[in-house]
């Protein structure tokens, strides 16, 4: 019968057999370059050092990227979230270096296929050339030691004059140019921005994100591969004809912007007051007159909208007659402000979330104020008492030795470890009309300060340096400290390495050589904190001493790529 004939049974085993084995085997079948992989430099030539590896397969992927570079050899996993039809971003390659790149993939039986070719990428380097980047020169590195991520860096340029006399050629020298850069654990460039306006503080958002404001009043927010994501301006600064992006009704978006935890930023902008009888000089305190005054506000900003959500102002704290040297030097009139005085300055705010507070740094009134955000009262001041009328009984009051007053300090920031973490400047260290300290006998610092608001005391908890010597710089403007929070190593960025020559000028209408004519570079540093070591140096300069370069901040980032999204690395020998 025919359901008992031999060979009927074996068609309908084999029939079976396929019927089974064979969408399996089609399920594990090795993936297939349907298009054969590129890799080309980022179309953005902001950001030029990043290649896009690009290709097309059969079916979803996971990619494996190994490179070899003329020191090491590297792999990155990238999973399936990465569509490479599109484009997977390759970050991390140094400058100016020749990059051997292959290509695998593997599907989700884990059955793999290797491109055979290797392809080639080399970044674009960071020049040398005087007029459009300076030299980043490493004299110590400690892998696995330092802090694990990247430091992020602000690099700015300017002519060594004092600010009254530039050009408007030299003025827009150093106005038209800024960069962010980012170097590894070896002090290796593997990554750059670089941007048609000066920029001051930088930031990185929770999602990877760069948010950085330029010199012009805009604030941006910009991707690894330098794209725009959001951007605002200040709509009432006489310097802006026209922008894009959301207007903020403000005078000023200028120095350190930061992150708040609900994804929100807090922002300064200084906008100014008719003050009757105001100063005129401050080294000369008898010459008065009616002037124009900037005071800085803080303001939370809503990231999408830029809806201003909450605002603190000096003005609201601060008697304007409170003074201290520098505020009536040439800041603002050189911003498009004639005439009006830098009464605060402010240059750093940072969010406290123990208590729903903001930290302010207000350069030329010597101090940083902790303010409660839904009371909008003062709770402390860290800085020189004096002139703070009703507010006098905020002011901290120091224990313990060594300790000194932060002066003309940029930037406060709040440790993992419960402290308050600032670059104390040195300028001046003093407030009119008391005697200053001479540039040739002062010294700028990373310093670590404990506040105890039950005591309301501060104590010194740390300091990179305790006085002038051959290993302190003396900054007497910008910079960041910061301690670090998986090592608790301490990032100093010394924005400015100044020659200490006897005699310097401190005030701008002085007629002997003035502060700011003398050479400088800037220097980054990562120090150990019990027992204090260096244990990086990064000089950023220009060997030729004809350009004056600034690291204006920084910070430390534990990955280039989005959290959550950031590939597997591994060391290949």
């Amino acid at each position: 019968m025919i359901r008992n004939n031999p060979l009927r049974l074996l068609l309908l085993l084999a029939l079976a057999a396929f019927s089974v084995a064979g969408p399996a085997s089609l399920e594990a079948a090795a993936p297939t370059f349907t298009k054969r992989p590129t890799l080309v430099p980022n179309n953005n030539l902001r950001a030029p050092m990043v290649g896009i590896l690009s290709f097309v397969t059969d079916q979803p992927v996971t990619t494996i990227v190994s490179i070899n570079d003329r020191s090491r050899r590297w792999e990155l996993e990238f999973d399936t979230s990465w569509n490479p039809a599109t484009g997977i971003p390759l970050l991390g390659l140094e400058a100016d270096v020749r990059h051997e790149v292959y290509v695998s993939i593997r599907n989700a039986a884990g059955e793999t296929t290797r491109f055979p070719n290797k392809l080639v990428f080399v970044p674009q380097p960071m020049t040398t050339a005087t007029h459009t980047g300076p030299r980043i020169r490493v004299t110590k590195a400690s892998p696995g030691r330092t802090e694990p991520g990247y430091t992020l860096f602000v690099v700015r340029r300017s002519t060594p004059l004092r600010p009254p006399f530039r050009s408007a050629g030299q003025q827009a020298f150093a106005r038209m140019w800024g960069a962010l850069l980012v170097v590894d654990d070896h002090g290796r460039i593997v990554w750059r921005y670089e941007s048609d306006s000066r920029i001051s503080g930088v930031d990185q958002f929770e999602d990877g994100n760069i948010l950085f404001h330029r010199a012009d009043s805009n604030t941006l927010e910009i991707d690894m591969l330098g794209n725009v994501v959001n951007q605002w301006y200040a709509a009432r600064n006489p310097e802006i004809s026209s922008s894009r992006g959301v207007p903020i009704d403000v005078q000023s978006l200028h120095h350190q912007p930061h992150e708040m935890p609900n994804g929100n930023f807090l922002a300064l902008t200084a906008n100014a007051r008719l003050v009757k009888n105001y100063y005129d000089d401050a080294f000369d305190l008898a010459k008065r007159r009616d002037r124009m005054v900037m005071g800085d506000d803080i303001i939370e900003i809503e990231r999408k909208s830029g809806k201003v959500l909450w605002r603190g102002s000096a003005w609201d704290h601060i008697d304007p007659g409170r003074i201290g040297y520098e505020a009536t030097n040439a800041y603002w009139p050189t911003r498009g402000f004639p005439d009006h005085a830098d009464w605060t300055h402010g240059n750093g705010v940072t969010y406290d979330p123990s208590d729903d507070s903001v930290l302010v740094s207000f350069r030329t009134q010597e101090a940083i104020l902790k303010i409660d955000r839904k009371s909008g009262e003062v709770k402390w001041i860290l800085g020189r008492p004096g002139g703070w009328g009703k507010l006098e009984s905020r002011v901290l009051r120091p224990v313990g030795e060594p300790f000194l007053w932060p002066s003309h300090q940029h930037n406060p920031h709040i440790s993992a470890f419960g402290t308050i973490v600032v670059y104390d400047n040195g300028y001046l260290r003093a407030r009119p009309p008391e005697p200053w300290m001479l540039p040739e006998k002062s010294f700028s610092r990373g310093v670590e300060y404990r506040v105890d608001e039950k005591t309301m005391t501060v104590r010194q908890e740390w300091a990179s340096h305790d006085g002038p010597d051959a290993d302190s710089c003396f900054s007497w403007a910008m910079s960041d400290a910061r301690r670090l929070p998986r090592t608790g190593n301490v990032l100093v960025i010394d924005a400015i390495c100044a020659d200490r020559e006897r005699g310097l000028a401190v005030d701008e209408s002085a007629g002997q050589k003035y502060l700011g004519e003398v050479t400088y570079y800037g220097r980054i540093r990562e120090y150990a904190h019990t027992p204090k070591e260096v244990l990086m140096e990064i000089l950023v300069e220009d060997p030729n001493e004809l350009v004056a370069y600034e690291v204006f901040g920084g910070l430390r980032i534990p990955s280039l790529y989005p959290p959550g999204r950031a590939p597997k690395v591994r060391s290949l020998p």
